[in-house]
């Protein structure tokens, strides 16, 4: 089985799914660990690779022992046509003007399925040069414990805090932020404003980007 770690971007990616994504995102990578299993393939003309699960797909980067995923996101759909066997689409607009289509699960996943190759992978490829870039200029990879943990389905705090070995309780007394909140923001249920996660970022030594 191999490791899998995640840059702090892929784990930001990985924060903005919906919990039924988060939980096929982590299977699918899961199965690929383990098992070498999944729609995975080589970026042509660059060392990373893509993964397909399902509606999404993880771009990374691997040697002998460590996956290392560099972005978390959709596949793109910009190339596919229309199937006259579809359904009618379902049109929603938002309070702004936004239009938005609803479609049936399986016919996204047939879109999917008939998009442009050439497309996609260059799409792709895109992605995971300014990645890479990122890495270079001083991107952070988080620590295989923190990476293991929100895979997992515990928040960046969350994880964070346990990889430091610190309760909520000690946490609270240094930096002076209830605890009730403080189990509000690692479960996602509040927001912390600026100078809150600047205190538990001090308090946890590490850096503000790690939690913002």
């Amino acid at each position: 089985m191999k490791t899998i770690i995640l840059t702090l971007s892929a784990a930001k990616d990985f924060d903005a799914l919906s919990r039924d994504a988060r939980e096929q995102v982590e299977a699918g990578l899961q199965r690929y660990a383990i098992a070498g299993q999944g729609d995975v393939k080589a970026l042509q003309g660059r060392d990373g690779y893509r993964l397909r699960i399902g509606s999404y797909r993880v771009i990374f980067d691997e040697d002998a022992t460590t996956i290392l995923t560099i972005y978390i996101g959709r596949r793109t759909t910009t190339t596919c046509k229309r199937n006259s066997a579809m359904s009618t689409p379902q049109i929603i607009r938002t309070p702004s003007g936004e239009e938005l289509v609803v479609l049936p699960r399986a016919e996204y996943e047939a879109l999917l399925d008939r998009a442009d190759p050439e497309a996609e992978n260059a799409d792709d490829v895109a992605i995971y040069d300014a990645r890479k870039a990122e890495l270079a200029a001083g991107g952070v990879v988080l620590p295989q414990e923190v990476s293991t943990a929100i895979l997992r389905g515990d928040s960046r705090l969350k994880a964070i805090r346990h990889w430091r070995d610190e309760t909520q309780q000690h946490l609270s007394a240094q930096t002076g932020i209830g605890q009730g909140y403080l189990s509000d923001l690692e479960s996602g249920r509040r927001t912390g404003a600026p100078e809150t996660i600047a205190k538990l970022a001090q308090a946890l030594n590490v850096p503000v980007e790690w939690l913002s």
